[in-house]
């Protein structure tokens, strides 16, 4: 029997793909994987059931633990630019075995976000249509499947992952440009939010700082985690990336940056325009500025968060195609969905079979379901990350050209926070996350530790 810990030797792995992604398409790439359906659609949700006007707090305890763990990435990324994220770096590190959990569970990040974050993006959608456009999509074809509500499909979020799947077929660098310029369109879009919305501010709505108290911003945490995700897509294009030793890291630390800065402007500004309990909507960031009597600037950001909100599906997609080229590379799934397009140099046959099961999961299932999923595979990924880093470290197998500072400060405090945020998920949810990880066991066990595979 094969040694299901043996280990990968990531310092000769060759690339497969042309390097063509500078500093500013990666950290864009971060930005735009970051700052997406989290801001637009959950801020609002946690901040209306779980943790109120300190929800400002939830964001700046994710932002301690994530921002950690972007330093961990950055260490790992500089020293193995290579696909797979944290799957290549825990091959590398503890084995095989784990590296498919991690693999596994990475797909469940980037899969179930993309989906998740197409459900946010049709609800504004929706909207922006009905409000601006009036035209009402069909009760039928509006949300996900539930005959008792009188839904079936979301007929939107269905179509534009088709959209994106298509469009990350055909070039990394053409996806690159395309995000590029919609992250510039979404600060701007986040700037008018907070232009607009801070005239408006009563304090008054502030004054219940902590309604559900310090529990409230400890669940809110777990729950927003959700708005963070997506910086790690950076570490699974460093095979496509220039000079990837010192632009990935960089990537890696100021799309973080960018996004820690937006994200507390905005969900102080949106609890403290409009009172928390009436913020449990899909679309909360326009909700708010139609209280506020400022119908245009709404609009606008309706209009804006459909379009830039296509950015975190097109970086998540990314990720999930590429996280799925590196597991097939290695024979742990079919060989076959590791072939690069002669033409366009994409993993196309991964990119279509992904977009293919994508788009009907984001047609079908609920947005909080599907983000409370994503939270709870990807923290593991990030605490198995962690772990990963000790043991380079104490083996002396790493040579990273950027090392996290305050090493032994700074990893069992992350250590620390992954344990208590995952804590705060809800039952259900581990409930989900074992039936995933128990399909993954099965897998493995009946098809990925009977294929040879060459390291």
């Amino acid at each position: 029997m094969r040694d299901i810990f043996r280990k990968k030797d990531l310092s000769n792995q060759k690339g497969e793909f042309h390097r063509s992604l500078g500093l500013l398409d990666v950290t864009f790439i971060g930005v735009g994987a970051v700052i997406g359906a989290g801001i637009f659609v959950i801020t609002g949700q946690a901040a209306a059931t779980m943790a109120g006007p300190a929800i400002v707090l939830s964001f700046l305890l994710g932002a301690v633990m994530v921002g950690i763990t972007a330093l961990i990435y950055a260490e790992l990324s500089s020293a193995y630019p290579v696909a797979g994220s944290a799957y290549s770096f825990t091959f590398a590190s503890l084995g095989e075995v784990f590296a498919w959990f991690v693999g596994w569970n990475l797909l469940l990040e980037y899969g179930v976000a993309t989906a998740a974050v197409a459900t946010g993006w049709s609800g504004y959608l929706r909207r922006f249509l009905e409000e601006s456009v009036g035209i009402d999509i069909p009760k039928a074809l509006s949300g996900a499947y539930n005959p008792a509500a009188g839904t079936y499909i979301d007929i939107s979020a269905f179509s534009i992952i088709l959209l994106i799947f298509f469009l990350l077929a055909i070039g990394i660098k053409e996806s690159a440009r395309v995000n590029t310029a919609i992250v510039m369109i979404k600060l701007v879009v986040l700037i008018t939010f907070v232009v607009v919305g801070l005239p408006h501010v009563d304090f008054h709505n502030l004054s219940n700082f902590l309604p559900f108290g310090w529990t409230g911003v400890w669940h809110g945490a777990s729950l927003i985690i959700f708005a963070y995700l997506g910086f790690d897509a950076i570490s699974t294009v460093a095979e496509e990336t220039k000079n990837p030793t010192r632009n990935i890291p960089m990537g890696l630390i100021l799309s973080l940056i960018l996004s820690v800065v937006f994200f507390i402007l905005v969900s102080f500004t949106l609890t403290a325009i409009v009172p928390y309990q009436e913020l449990n909507v899909p679309d909360a960031l326009a909700f708010a500025l139609y209280k506020v009597n400022e119908p245009f600037a709404a609009n606008v950001i309706a209009l804006g968060a459909v379009i830039t909100i296509t950015t975190v599906m097109l970086v998540m997609g990314l990720g999930f195609t590429r996280i799925l080229f590196a597991l097939s590379r290695d024979g742990l799934l079919p060989k076959n969905l590791s072939s690069i397009h002669p033409k366009y140099n994409t993993p196309y046959k991964a990119t279509l079979i992904g977009g293919v099961l994508l788009s009907v999961m984001a047609g079908l299932i609920p947005l909080k379901v599907l983000a409370e999923l994503v939270n709870i595979g990807t923290l593991f990924a990030y605490l198995m990350v962690t772990i990963a880093i000790v043991v380079l470290r104490l083996k002396n197998k790493i040579q990273p050209a950027f090392r996290v500072p305050a090493f032994q400060v700074l990893i069992p405090l992350n250590i620390i926070l992954i344990i208590f945020i995952i804590a705060g998920l809800p039952f259900e949810t581990w409930v989900r996350f074992i039936g995933w990880s128990f399909i993954g066991f099965l897998i493995y066990a009946f098809y990925g530790t009977k294929k040879e595979k060459i390291l």
